[in-house]
């Protein structure tokens, strides 16, 4: 957590925000990321974002220049367990706690914060581009690519052949964007034993399980995401219709998986 849906839905929010001007750059005075935010030069900017898989990029274009010309350097945020993005007037007593806990503070002329509110504070920030390489293709904006992936290598590639169902579909090599919850939910729905390895899942299973893959991605975006624990939609939207999607994680058998993660499943494939 936040999962792919959580990611697409906080770069919206930071996207829609982007046109305004924005005039500086900050951390909080507790946050410990030593990513070197005076690289940026811009003196006026605005902003963009987009998400893949699991990972966040915000580019900052240089505003006083025509938009042909204009200077970009862009920003890889992660949001660790329950990082989230806020924008929001500092200066109102009633976001007091809301800007103690933002320790990624992109301020606009208007005085306004468009920031990183991380209570954990395990986000972190660096002047990077997506990792193409460590990172598969994302079953949201690229579900072509990452469903010919996943047929050319399932039976071949020996990750699938090393590792259960349950374990690989946590491997963002492969299955980008998937977390906890998700995979929870996808296995649940397949209803193949999850503790099988990933190669011996019947060739007539897989088309299904790309399907499900998919699917529940858009299905938890349309939703509103994930809103458990500290991660909140930023639209505002009630949690209790994603509550009654979610047939497993949280209300089926659970157990520890090797990673020392809680893996949940229908208990008639208990071990």
């Amino acid at each position: 957590m936040p999962e792919l849906a959580e990611v697409k839905l906080t770069s919206e929010l930071i996207h829609s925000v982007g046109g305004r001007t924005f005039v500086k750059i900050e951390k909080s005075p507790v946050s410990k990321v030593k990513t070197d935010l005076t690289e940026l030069k811009f003196s006026k900017f605005n902003l963009k974002s987009s998400s893949r898989g699991k990972e966040l990029v915000i580019d900052f274009w240089r505003e006083d220049v025509p938009f042909q010309e204009a200077e970009m350097k862009r920003m890889k945020v992660t949001l660790g367990m329950s990082g989230s993005w806020v924008y929001y007037d500092p200066r109102n007593i009633e976001n007091e706690k809301i800007h103690k806990h933002t320790h990624l503070r992109i301020i606009d002329n208007d005085g306004f914060i468009l920031g990183l509110y991380d209570v954990r504070r395990f986000a972190k920030w660096h002047w990077k581009d997506f990792d193409l390489k460590g990172r598969g293709p994302c079953p949201f904006h690229e579900s072509l690519k990452f469903s010919d992936n996943l047929r050319d290598n399932w039976y071949k590639h020996k990750d699938f052949k090393g590792h259960k169902l349950s374990e690989i579909l946590m491997s963002q090599k492969w299955f980008n964007g998937i977390g906890n919850y998700l995979r929870a939910e996808i296995l649940y729905r397949l209803d193949v034993n999850p503790f099988i390895i990933a190669s011996e899942l019947p060739k007539n299973k897989l088309e299904p399980l790309i399907a499900l893959i998919i699917g529940c991605v858009e299905q938890a975006y349309k939703l509103g995401g994930g809103q458990l624990k500290d991660w909140k939609n930023p639209n505002g939207e009630n949690p209790v219709s994603f509550n009654e999607w979610m047939k497993c994680y949280g209300k089926a058998e659970k157990m520890t998986d090797r990673s020392g993660r809680t893996f949940w499943y229908n208990k008639k494939w208990s071990l």
